[in-house]
């Protein structure tokens, strides 16, 4: 089920995933012939490939991720995705501000979809409401306000980027389906800066080639008879995890307390650290969006453009 409102979405629908090998990727390709069509963002590009850039926000302490890794049957993900490639400039598309929820095995997405100028504040800012002053729609506004909600609720600031390549193809009938295969996958950390979120990125071995199946209602026949023949089995593959890994912050995510999901589930909340600040000299919204913008959020790392 999907609702979309001027490129803003919600909607829910089951995912499996896998990993395979360029070989078994071939035949999934073939097959998606016979079936699918290419996405429409991807029809026109070599491979039916386009970029993907996703930004996930995290406690300091990684609450979410280690709530991936215990695979918790409630949880969700924060992140600002973009497609363009690593070091493509902001300011030349579009970002959309995501929450996806999983409740027991059925995920749940909501996206808005911002300009540029949205992501710092979005990222690094610390306010309480997003205020589009006209220039976006309520439906827009409300997803906005809920992701900031949940960033606000565990202090949450920018933890890990990732980076792929995404083939894609997805059904227009009313059982919707979209097959993607994601390869080239990069880890990067980011920092602020007036021309939007310096990044450094780094390649980092997923395996093989990570393949998502997602739908609506059924799992439709031609894809499950595919997987059998093709000798594909489900397993957990999970990109922030992999990146996360790769840039080291797994183990300090694994040896912390238990800690509940979210508030209003039978359980207190922990205090949240307080929310990093952008540096002085960003512009970002007046009123609800401005505030204190004297510091910059703590990095471990020396990052470049």
């Amino acid at each position: 089920m999907q609702h979309r409102h001027n490129g803003s979405l919600k909607w829910q629908r089951y995912e499996a995933k896998y990993l395979v090998t360029e070989r078994q990727a071939a035949e999934i390709r073939r097959y998606c012939g016979d079936h699918l069509p290419p996405d429409p963002h991807a029809a026109r590009r070599p491979g039916n490939e386009y970029p993907v850039i996703s930004l996930y926000l995290d406690s300091p302490w990684r609450l979410l991720l280690r709530h991936t890794l215990e695979k918790q049957v409630q949880r969700y993900k924060l992140r600002v995705r973009t497609y363009r490639r690593r070091h493509e400039p902001w300011a030349e598309r579009p970002a959309f501000v995501e929450v996806k929820r999983r409740l027991n095995g059925v995920v749940q997405k909501t996206r808005a979809r911002v300009g540029p100028e949205a992501v710092e504040p979005v990222l690094w800012t610390e306010c309480a409401l997003f205020d589009g002053r006209g220039v976006y729609d309520p439906v827009t506004e409300q997803n906005v306000n809920e992701f900031l909600q949940l960033r606000n609720r565990i202090g949450a600031v920018p933890a890990v980027g990732t980076f792929y390549m995404r083939e894609a193809y997805e059904g227009i009938s009313a059982e919707r389906i979209r097959i993607t295969l994601d390869r080239n996958l990069h880890y990067g950390v980011l920092a602020p800066s007036r021309a939007g979120p310096r990044e450094t990125w780094w390649p980092t071995n997923a395996g093989g080639v990570i393949l998502e199946v997602k739908f609506t209602n059924t799992y439709p026949f031609w894809v499950a008879n595919m997987l059998r023949r093709l000798e594909v089995l489900r397993r957990g593959v999970c990109k922030y995890v992999i990146c996360s890994r790769a840039a080291g912050v797994s183990a300090e995510c694994r040896s912390l307390p238990k800690l509940p999901l979210m508030p209003g589930l039978g359980q207190p909340a922990p205090p949240a650290p307080k929310a990093a600040r952008v540096p002085s000299g960003i512009p970002c919204w007046p009123g609800p969006l401005g505030g204190d913008t004297s510091r910059s959020p703590r990095s471990g790392r020396q990052v470049n453009r």
